[in-house]
Protein backbone atom coordinates (compact mmCIF):
# COMPACT_ATOMS: atom_id res chain seq x y z
CA UNK A 1 0.00 0.00 0.00
CA UNK A 2 2.73 2.50 0.84
CA UNK A 3 3.87 2.97 -3.03
CA UNK A 4 0.45 4.47 -3.99
CA UNK A 5 1.19 7.06 -1.61
CA UNK A 6 3.19 10.18 -3.07
CA UNK A 7 5.16 12.68 -0.84
CA UNK A 8 3.22 15.73 -1.91
CA UNK A 9 0.37 16.43 -3.99
CA UNK A 10 0.35 17.59 -7.28
CA UNK A 11 0.55 20.97 -8.43
CA UNK A 12 -2.45 22.79 -6.95
CA UNK A 13 -5.61 23.33 -9.71
CA UNK A 14 -9.37 22.76 -10.10
CA UNK A 15 -10.31 18.98 -10.99
CA UNK A 16 -11.56 18.07 -14.22
CA UNK A 17 -15.27 18.02 -14.04
CA UNK A 18 -15.98 19.36 -10.78
CA UNK A 19 -16.75 22.68 -9.59
CA UNK A 20 -14.03 25.09 -10.21
CA UNK A 21 -11.83 26.07 -7.09
CA UNK A 22 -8.39 26.27 -6.79
CA UNK A 23 -6.59 24.50 -4.45
CA UNK A 24 -4.12 26.13 -2.35
CA UNK A 25 -0.86 25.68 -0.61
CA UNK A 26 -0.99 26.13 3.39
CA UNK A 27 1.21 28.76 5.30
CA UNK A 28 3.09 25.76 6.67
CA UNK A 29 4.46 24.93 3.11
CA UNK A 30 7.07 22.00 3.64
CA UNK A 31 6.90 21.64 7.36
CA UNK A 32 5.39 18.32 7.13
CA UNK A 33 3.36 18.46 10.33
CA UNK A 34 1.30 15.83 9.97
CA UNK A 35 4.06 12.97 9.20
CA UNK A 36 3.06 9.05 9.05
CA UNK A 37 -0.78 10.52 9.87
CA UNK A 38 -3.81 8.69 8.32
CA UNK A 39 -6.82 10.95 8.02
CA UNK A 40 -10.19 10.42 5.99
CA UNK A 41 -12.24 13.18 5.25
CA UNK A 42 -15.76 13.52 4.04
CA UNK A 43 -17.54 15.63 1.37
CA UNK A 44 -13.53 15.81 -0.07
CA UNK A 45 -14.94 15.65 -3.89
CA UNK A 46 -15.47 19.25 -3.82
CA UNK A 47 -15.44 22.51 -1.99
CA UNK A 48 -13.93 22.93 1.95
CA UNK A 49 -13.18 18.68 2.06
CA UNK A 50 -11.41 19.32 -1.42
CA UNK A 51 -8.71 21.78 0.39
CA UNK A 52 -8.52 19.96 3.47
CA UNK A 53 -7.86 16.90 1.98
CA UNK A 54 -4.96 18.77 -0.36
CA UNK A 55 -3.71 20.32 2.63
CA UNK A 56 -3.65 17.66 4.99
CA UNK A 57 -1.20 15.36 1.93
CA UNK A 58 0.57 18.62 1.64
CA UNK A 59 1.40 18.27 5.72
CA UNK A 60 2.63 14.37 4.77
CA UNK A 61 -0.50 12.69 5.99
CA UNK A 62 -1.80 9.49 4.06
CA UNK A 63 -6.00 10.42 3.25
CA UNK A 64 -8.91 8.84 2.15
CA UNK A 65 -11.03 11.52 0.19
CA UNK A 66 -14.74 10.08 0.64
CA UNK A 67 -17.38 11.34 -1.45
CA UNK A 68 -21.30 10.19 -2.61
CA UNK A 69 -19.97 10.86 -6.16
CA UNK A 70 -17.82 8.65 -7.55
CA UNK A 71 -16.30 10.80 -10.39
CA UNK A 72 -15.50 13.64 -7.86
CA UNK A 73 -13.79 11.68 -5.33
CA UNK A 74 -11.30 9.68 -7.58
CA UNK A 75 -10.72 12.96 -9.38
CA UNK A 76 -9.75 14.52 -6.65
CA UNK A 77 -7.64 11.47 -5.09
CA UNK A 78 -5.80 11.50 -8.54
CA UNK A 79 -5.28 15.15 -8.25
CA UNK A 80 -3.76 14.81 -4.83
CA UNK A 81 -2.43 11.45 -4.28
CA UNK A 82 -4.78 9.81 -2.04
CA UNK A 83 -7.16 6.81 -2.09
CA UNK A 84 -11.06 7.89 -3.02
CA UNK A 85 -14.01 5.61 -1.28
CA UNK A 86 -17.26 6.12 -2.54
CA UNK A 87 -20.37 6.55 -0.29
CA UNK A 88 -23.22 8.82 1.44
CA UNK A 89 -22.90 9.67 5.09
CA UNK A 90 -26.56 10.19 4.98
CA UNK A 91 -27.44 6.57 3.90
CA UNK A 92 -26.10 4.16 6.76
CA UNK A 93 -25.97 1.00 4.18
CA UNK A 94 -23.52 3.03 2.09
CA UNK A 95 -21.83 4.33 4.74
CA UNK A 96 -21.16 1.04 6.49
CA UNK A 97 -19.84 -0.46 3.03
CA UNK A 98 -17.90 2.89 3.34
CA UNK A 99 -15.78 1.92 6.23
CA UNK A 100 -14.96 -1.46 5.49
CA UNK A 101 -13.04 -0.32 2.49
CA UNK A 102 -11.84 2.36 4.75
CA UNK A 103 -10.62 -0.25 7.58
CA UNK A 104 -9.14 -2.30 4.33
CA UNK A 105 -6.39 1.00 3.43
CA UNK A 106 -6.13 2.20 7.08
CA UNK A 107 -6.28 -1.28 8.99
CA UNK A 108 -4.04 -0.06 11.62
CA UNK A 109 -6.44 2.72 12.67
CA UNK A 110 -7.44 6.25 11.98
CA UNK A 111 -5.46 9.57 13.14
CA UNK A 112 -7.60 12.02 11.82
CA UNK A 113 -11.61 12.11 10.93
CA UNK A 114 -12.66 15.55 9.27
CA UNK A 115 -16.30 15.25 8.81
CA UNK A 116 -16.96 17.79 6.70
CA UNK A 117 -19.89 16.73 4.44
CA UNK A 118 -22.90 18.65 4.69
CA UNK A 119 -25.61 20.37 2.52
CA UNK A 120 -27.78 23.38 2.57
CA UNK A 121 -31.29 23.21 0.94
CA UNK A 122 -32.58 27.10 1.79
CA UNK A 123 -35.85 26.96 3.05
CA UNK A 124 -38.22 29.33 5.60
CA UNK A 125 -39.81 28.03 8.44
CA UNK A 126 -43.42 28.55 7.28
CA UNK A 127 -42.62 26.82 4.14
CA UNK A 128 -41.81 23.87 5.70
CA UNK A 129 -45.34 21.57 5.48
CA UNK A 130 -44.98 22.41 1.39
CA UNK A 131 -43.80 18.93 0.22
CA UNK A 132 -40.93 19.72 -0.94
CA UNK A 133 -39.69 21.93 1.55
CA UNK A 134 -39.87 18.66 4.08
CA UNK A 135 -37.78 16.06 1.54
CA UNK A 136 -35.18 19.02 1.62
CA UNK A 137 -35.39 18.82 5.62
CA UNK A 138 -35.27 15.34 5.23
CA UNK A 139 -32.04 15.52 3.42
CA UNK A 140 -30.46 17.96 5.42
CA UNK A 141 -31.15 16.16 8.76
CA UNK A 142 -29.90 13.18 7.35
CA UNK A 143 -26.69 14.64 6.01
CA UNK A 144 -25.89 16.95 8.23
CA UNK A 145 -26.99 15.71 11.75
CA UNK A 146 -27.50 11.88 11.27
CA UNK A 147 -24.36 11.43 9.23
CA UNK A 148 -22.49 13.01 11.47
CA UNK A 149 -23.48 10.81 14.13
CA UNK A 150 -22.95 7.59 12.02
CA UNK A 151 -19.36 9.03 10.99
CA UNK A 152 -18.69 9.23 15.06
CA UNK A 153 -19.84 5.96 15.63
CA UNK A 154 -18.36 3.96 12.75
CA UNK A 155 -15.07 5.85 13.02
CA UNK A 156 -14.65 5.55 16.78
CA UNK A 157 -12.67 2.03 16.60
CA UNK A 158 -10.48 2.95 14.41
CA UNK A 159 -9.32 6.19 15.64
CA UNK A 160 -8.70 4.19 19.08
CA UNK A 161 -6.31 2.26 17.65
CA UNK A 162 -5.00 5.97 16.00
CA UNK A 163 -1.99 8.00 17.88
CA UNK A 164 -3.16 11.22 19.42
CA UNK A 165 -6.87 11.00 17.61
CA UNK A 166 -9.21 13.52 16.47
CA UNK A 167 -12.64 13.88 15.11
CA UNK A 168 -12.69 17.25 14.04
CA UNK A 169 -17.09 18.13 12.61
CA UNK A 170 -17.14 20.83 10.68
CA UNK A 171 -20.08 23.07 11.96
CA UNK A 172 -21.26 26.37 11.01
CA UNK A 173 -21.59 30.09 12.30
CA UNK A 174 -25.42 29.30 10.70
CA UNK A 175 -25.66 27.41 14.20
CA UNK A 176 -26.89 30.45 15.63
CA UNK A 177 -29.36 31.35 13.18
CA UNK A 178 -29.98 32.20 9.32
CA UNK A 179 -33.03 34.15 7.55
CA UNK A 180 -33.79 31.50 5.10
CA UNK A 181 -31.74 28.70 6.70
CA UNK A 182 -33.53 27.72 9.53
CA UNK A 183 -33.49 23.69 9.08
CA UNK A 184 -30.05 24.50 7.98
CA UNK A 185 -29.06 26.03 11.32
CA UNK A 186 -30.72 23.60 13.37
CA UNK A 187 -28.82 20.76 11.83
CA UNK A 188 -25.34 22.77 12.53
CA UNK A 189 -26.77 23.96 16.03
CA UNK A 190 -27.70 20.18 17.14
CA UNK A 191 -23.47 19.72 16.58
CA UNK A 192 -22.85 21.51 19.36
CA UNK A 193 -24.66 19.37 21.79
CA UNK A 194 -22.73 16.24 20.03
CA UNK A 195 -19.78 17.70 20.24
CA UNK A 196 -20.32 18.17 23.86
CA UNK A 197 -21.20 14.47 24.54
CA UNK A 198 -18.48 13.02 22.66
CA UNK A 199 -16.30 14.55 25.38
CA UNK A 200 -17.84 13.37 27.77
CA UNK A 201 -18.57 9.64 26.06
CA UNK A 202 -14.67 9.64 24.53
CA UNK A 203 -11.71 10.01 27.06
CA UNK A 204 -9.33 8.39 24.64
CA UNK A 205 -10.57 10.27 21.54
CA UNK A 206 -9.97 14.69 20.67
CA UNK A 207 -12.90 16.29 19.21
CA UNK A 208 -13.19 19.23 17.62
CA UNK A 209 -16.10 21.83 15.85
CA UNK A 210 -14.81 24.08 13.05
CA UNK A 211 -17.49 27.06 12.31
CA UNK A 212 -16.30 29.17 9.22
CA UNK A 213 -18.74 32.23 8.30
CA UNK A 214 -18.34 34.24 5.08
CA UNK A 215 -15.80 32.65 2.70
CA UNK A 216 -14.51 33.04 -0.63
CA UNK A 217 -17.24 30.71 -3.22
CA UNK A 218 -16.49 26.76 -3.83
CA UNK A 219 -18.18 26.56 -6.62
CA UNK A 220 -21.27 24.73 -5.20
CA UNK A 221 -23.40 27.61 -5.10
CA UNK A 222 -25.52 27.23 -7.89
CA UNK A 223 -27.60 29.89 -9.34
CA UNK A 224 -30.68 27.52 -8.20
CA UNK A 225 -29.66 27.47 -4.74
CA UNK A 226 -29.40 31.82 -5.11
CA UNK A 227 -32.81 31.76 -6.32
CA UNK A 228 -33.55 29.43 -3.52
CA UNK A 229 -32.11 31.33 -0.73
CA UNK A 230 -33.70 34.50 -2.10
CA UNK A 231 -36.69 33.11 -1.88
CA UNK A 232 -36.56 32.01 1.51
CA UNK A 233 -35.26 35.27 2.70
CA UNK A 234 -37.90 37.22 0.90
CA UNK A 235 -35.49 39.19 -1.31
CA UNK A 236 -33.32 39.51 -4.76
CA UNK A 237 -30.57 37.35 -5.88
CA UNK A 238 -28.09 40.77 -6.46
CA UNK A 239 -29.15 41.60 -3.01
CA UNK A 240 -27.71 38.40 -1.52
CA UNK A 241 -24.93 38.41 -3.85
CA UNK A 242 -23.64 41.46 -2.84
CA UNK A 243 -20.11 41.17 -1.17
CA UNK A 244 -19.61 44.19 -0.38
CA UNK A 245 -22.32 44.64 1.63
CA UNK A 246 -21.44 41.39 3.16
CA UNK A 247 -17.78 42.32 3.56
CA UNK A 248 -18.65 45.71 5.46
CA UNK A 249 -19.78 43.42 8.42
CA UNK A 250 -17.02 41.77 8.79
CA UNK A 251 -14.06 43.59 11.21
CA UNK A 252 -11.53 42.12 9.45
CA UNK A 253 -13.46 43.61 6.21
CA UNK A 254 -12.14 40.54 3.51
CA UNK A 255 -14.04 37.43 3.03
CA UNK A 256 -12.25 34.26 4.55
CA UNK A 257 -10.36 32.31 2.42
CA UNK A 258 -10.92 28.68 1.97
CA UNK A 259 -7.11 27.09 2.73
CA UNK A 260 -7.65 29.26 5.81
CA UNK A 261 -10.33 26.51 6.94
CA UNK A 262 -7.67 23.77 5.82
CA UNK A 263 -4.95 25.32 7.79
CA UNK A 264 -6.96 25.71 11.17
CA UNK A 265 -7.49 21.98 10.93
CA UNK A 266 -4.14 21.09 10.83
CA UNK A 267 -3.89 23.46 14.03
CA UNK A 268 -6.26 21.64 15.71
CA UNK A 269 -4.63 18.41 15.25
CA UNK A 270 -1.42 19.94 16.36
CA UNK A 271 -3.16 21.28 19.79
CA UNK A 272 -2.86 18.17 21.71
CA UNK A 273 -4.70 19.31 25.00
CA UNK A 274 -7.55 20.68 23.24
CA UNK A 275 -10.84 19.07 23.10
CA UNK A 276 -14.28 20.19 23.07
CA UNK A 277 -13.10 23.32 21.42
CA UNK A 278 -15.78 25.58 18.86
CA UNK A 279 -13.32 26.93 16.56
CA UNK A 280 -14.93 29.89 14.82
CA UNK A 281 -13.65 31.40 12.12
CA UNK A 282 -15.80 34.57 10.85
CA UNK A 283 -13.20 37.27 10.56
CA UNK A 284 -14.42 38.80 14.19
CA UNK A 285 -18.30 39.17 12.64
CA UNK A 286 -19.73 36.63 14.94
CA UNK A 287 -17.60 37.25 18.11
CA UNK A 288 -19.54 36.61 21.14
CA UNK A 289 -18.16 36.96 24.87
Amino acid sequence: MAERWSPKPEVPGSTPGGPAMDLKPSKFKDANLLKGKRAVVTGAGSGFGKQIAYTLVEQGAKVIVLDYKKELAEETAKLINAFSVVGDVGDQIQLKKAFVEIEKHFNEGIDIFVNNAGIDNPCRIEDLLLDKEVEKFDQMVDVNQKGTYFCAALSYPLLLKGKDPIFIIMGSSASIGSEGQGVYSGTKAALRGLLGTMVKEWKDVRVGLLEPDYFEETGLRSQQYLQDLARARRTTIDKISNTEVAKSKIPLGREGKIVEVAEKVVMMVLDTYATGNVEVLSGGKTVRL
